[in-house]
């Protein structure tokens, strides 16, 4: 979280401060170091900015690896392809989806109920193959021709009965929740009435939907709109189509066959069966996509003698801390051992009297708890790394920082991380899991680097697979809340990014962080910005554009602070989509309109709400990429000259408000001078933007705008690294003005 917002500033040139290499993991055991974040991106909204104002946001865009310690998420069901979750379906994805595709029993039923009432919904449990079936029966319905749309898993019913639908589209929510601020998430006559009016909306408009959902229905199913059961496809079918398809020997294909494991889930088996194609040994690839935990997990914790403590808290450690170094390793496993003592070992009673302990051979008493002397002087220290070396499931690695080698732990295969996790659930108690929360909650007080957070946000996210209530109610509310400072939301905004990063996730993230923006808890409100700002916003943007502007309109952040949290995370999210090269058209088409809804409601002066537009666009244009200090909006308009016009009405709109007039003019000249490091043809970006300024400036604005803007850059002399993009962009705006008779 950052530490104190910014304003945004009127300075026409600002650079970016380098920042240092992380240190080594703070540990409970150590002085809390100041440690900073590594630089990524973040809002830096004006010059001479110092490290100890503001705190950077750590986004990322997929699994985070790091030799072979794993910290983020890779498993067989891993959205390929772009990170946005929402939105336009582009051929080459339906081309994946459908490939080899095989029709289950379930599919002509289905396919006929969509094609009578225009929606039909899916039920089943994750990895069943939902996915890929409702867009197979889009496609069945309204042909391969059409476009595919896929809704926010968080839409309500009553947001779906009163959308606009376009007519001949294909439409598509994928793990509903169905939370979003509605009725209709139970069954019974409001949910049937709820449903019917969606069905209505849809055969109004002429299109169809296909809704899917692990929930079944929960009493009466509604009769308007037909809920069924989707079952996957044969599995051999699966395989063979697939392995037939790529020219797959036959020998290969029948030991394919012969090895597909029981009650396997159809998205591992495609995936399996994908890679067996690729030329994967058919028994290396069933090995690896069984669906049921490596060997080595089920030999390590099925032997019959019970593991020790020692033992149990070394693969705790790791699962939620791979890839640190040796000693900061110890130390987290020795706090963790004197949390989970009282859970493995039975007090003894104490002597009856602790004065009268007889002497021993040697004449010396035994002391008060019992210990011989003797064995005391000849114990030895814990021989942890002794233990570690004896340890199937552990391994170390060496990583190479610069010219330097770093020792690191790491399991023996990244991919046991999450079975020992799944393993530890299922056979430890609450006592065990009520210690681990302890101990997670002491290294997040001591303020870990990074590195760090992210190995314990991983973790987490990884055993909210199997026991989602758990992360849920005993970290990432709590953290979200503040109790464990901004560390602690840190942490709750980076699982819930991780989450993101698979499809069996994201839906309950995004239901999650909603839930925080609709609180009361001003805490939450606050995280919950951060999280929509970031990964969470680049999967679900249309989803986050709505709950950062709701929380921002709704007026609930009354403090100055809190206000510019909000304001930041707009031009945050600006940031992060425009960083992974996103479509981040998205913020400037919420406020684009907004402000033309302004304009037809309004004849005078701006309401409250348009005030608020124009500030929000002013914070997202003075928003500067954290490494090189350059405004954003100039890499997008020269990455999208198609959205020109859109830029300039929304600049216009600030321009033409005096109160922002100055750092509107500022923003434009720093943009402008951007524009050679940005783009290969910085002279027809800034003709491009000029002629779309002059157009959507009023004409009695033109004059003034380029005298300003002319004296405001001699100014604010500025080394020149290219073309003058300025004076481009005042020639096209004199080149408009000129064409209009006086």
């Amino acid at each position: 979280m950052p530490d104190e917002p910014r304003q945004p500033t009127d300075e026409a040139n600002g650079t970016a401060d380098p920042r240092p290499a992380p240190e080594s993991p703070a540990t409970p055991s150590t002085p809390t170091p100041a440690s900073p974040s590594p630089s990524s991106s973040g809002v830096n909204s004006g010059a001479g900015s110092s490290d100890s104002d503001y705190r950077v946001y750590n986004n990322f865009y997929g699994p985070q690896y790091h030799g072979r310690a794993h910290f983020g998420i890779a498993t067989a069901t891993e959205r390929p392809g772009r990170a946005r979750a929402t939105g336009l379906l582009e051929g080459d994805e339906i081309d994946a989806l459908l490939r080899s595709y095989i029709r289950p029993d379930c599919f002509d039923e289905a396919a006929r109920e969509l094609f009578r009432t225009g929606v039909v919904v899916l039920t089943g449990p994750q990895g069943a193959g939902k996915r890929s079936g409702a867009v197979a029966l889009l496609r069945e319905t309204v042909g391969p021709s059409a476009d595919y749309v896929v809704l926010s898993p968080d839409i309500g019913l009553d947001q779906l009965a009163e959308r606009t639908f376009d007519a001949g589209v294909g439409y598509v929510v994928l793990d509903r929740t169905g939370t979003g601020g509605t009725t209709g998430g139970a069954a019974g006559p409001s949910s049937d009435f709820d449903w019917r009016r969606v069905r209505d909306q849809l055969r109004r408009h002429r299109a169809h939907l296909v809704i899917t959902t692990v929930h079944g229905v929960a009493g009466r199913p509604p009769e308007a709109v037909r809920h069924l059961s989707w079952r996957p496809p044969a599995l051999d079918k699966v395989v063979r189509a697939r392995l037939v398809q790529a020219r797959t020997p036959q020998e290969t294909v029948e030991r394919a066959l012969a090895g597909i494991p029981p009650r396997c889930p159809i998205a591992v088996v495609a995936d399996a069966a994908q890679r067996i194609a690729a030329g994967a040994d058919p028994d290396q690839a069933w090995k690896e996509h069984s669906g049921s935990a490596p060997q080595a997990v089920q030999e390590w914790f099925g032997v019959e003698e019970e593991r020790s403590l020692r033992e149990i808290a070394e693969v705790t450690t790791l699962a939620f801390a791979p890839g640190i170094g040796r000693r900061a390793f110890e130390s987290l496993q020795d706090l963790l051992e004197r949390l989970l003592e009282p859970v493995y070992f039975t007090p003894q009673a104490a002597p009856a009297s602790a004065d009268s302990a007889a002497p021993d051979a040697t004449g010396q008493a035994a002391t008060p708890d019992g210990h011989d002397p003797q064995q005391r002087r000849r114990a030895r220290p814990v021989d942890r790394r002794r233990s570690l070396a004896r340890n199937a499931l552990i391994t170390t690695e060496m990583q190479i920082y610069g010219a330097t080698t770093r020792e690191v732990m790491v399991f023996a295969d990244a991919e046991l991380r999450r079975w020992v996790l799944q393993a530890l659930w299922r056979d430890h108690p609450t006592e065990y899991w009520d210690a681990v929360r302890h101990w997670l909650g002491a290294v997040v007080e001591a303020d870990p680097d990074p590195v760090l957070q992210l190995s314990i946000a991983s973790g987490l996210a990884l055993l909210g697979h199997v026991a989602f209530d758990e992360v849920v109610q005993s970290y990432l509310d709590p953290w979200a809340r503040g109790e464990s400072g901004e560390t602690g939301q840190t942490l709750a905004v980076y699982v819930l990014w991780y989450m993101c990063l698979e499809e069996t996730q994201a839906a309950a993230a995004l239901t999650l962080a909603r839930t925080w923006a609709q609180s009361a808890h001003p805490t939450l409100r606050g995280t919950a910005l951060f999280a929509f700002s970031g990964q969470l916003g680049v999967t679900f943007p249309t989803d986050a554009v709505k709950w950062l502007w709701a929380v921002l309109r709704s007026g609930v952040l009354v403090k100055r602070e809190e206000r510019e949290l909000g304001l930041q995370a707009w031009a945050q999210l600006f940031l992060t989509l425009v960083d992974c090269e996103e479509d981040a058209g998205i913020v400037f088409d919420a406020l684009a309109h907004r402000i033309r809804k302004e304009r037809r409601t309004r004849s005078a002066a701006y309401s409250a709400t348009g005030l608020l537009v124009l500030e929000t666009t002013l914070w997202v244009f003075t928003a500067t990429e954290r490494l090189s200090g350059r405004p954003a909006v100039a890499r997008y308009v020269a990455d999208r000259p198609e959205e020109a016009d859109v830029v300039a009405e929304l600049w216009a709109a600030t321009l033409c408000y005096r109160p922002l007039r100055r750092n509107a003019l500022s923003a434009l000249l720093v943009t402008a001078r951007a524009l050679p490091a940005v783009t290969s043809d910085p002279t027809a970006a800034a003709a491009r933007l000029g002629h779309a300024l002059a157009a959507a400036l009023p004409q009695v604005e033109h004059s003034l705008l380029t005298s300003e803007l002319d004296r405001l850059a001699v100014s604010r002399s500025a080394r020149a690294t290219g073309p003058d993009c300025v004076a481009i962009l005042l020639r096209a705006l004199n080149r408009v003005k000129d064409s209009h008779p006086r």
